[in-house]
């Protein structure tokens, strides 16, 4: 894709930045500045409006392709995670700029079943 004549990024461009599967290792609920919590799939669902199962099949995605819009959407809200606010972006670019940690994942239950999977998949996709 061609960065627009401003020399800014498209929405669409911006949303490739992001995959789903990053989106998804960056959903987290936020209790206070310093205390943050990995959100479950169930959580993610229900956000989201979409069953379990599309949430995990998402989550396993490495990009937007044959995807619609309105599940894109409601995937990313479900996350907390809007593609076009900068304050959502500068959080993921953070994660990404250095070997990411993701403690708060690791603290969580779902760590070995859900996120280190997801993690192998972005890592994965990164080498192809």
């Amino acid at each position: 894709m061609k960065i627009s004549k401003s020399g800014k990024k498209t929405p669409w461009e911006i949303l490739e930045d992001y995959p789903p599967a990053l989106v998804r290792l960056l959903a987290r609920k936020q209790f206070s500045p310093k205390h943050v919590r990995a959100m479950s799939d169930q959580e993610v669902a229900v956000g989201a409006e979409l069953p379990v199962a599309e949430v995990a099949k998402i989550s396993r995605m490495t990009n937007w392709d044959n995807m619609l819009i309105g599940k894109i959407r409601a995937f990313c809200e479900g996350c907390n995670f809007d593609p076009l606010n900068c304050y959502d972006r500068n959080r993921a670019r953070a994660y990404t700029r250095s070997s990411a940690k993701f403690s708060y994942l690791k603290q969580s239950g779902h760590w070995d079943t859900t996120f280190l999977p997801i993690i192998k998949i972005l890592e994965n996709a990164k080498k192809s």
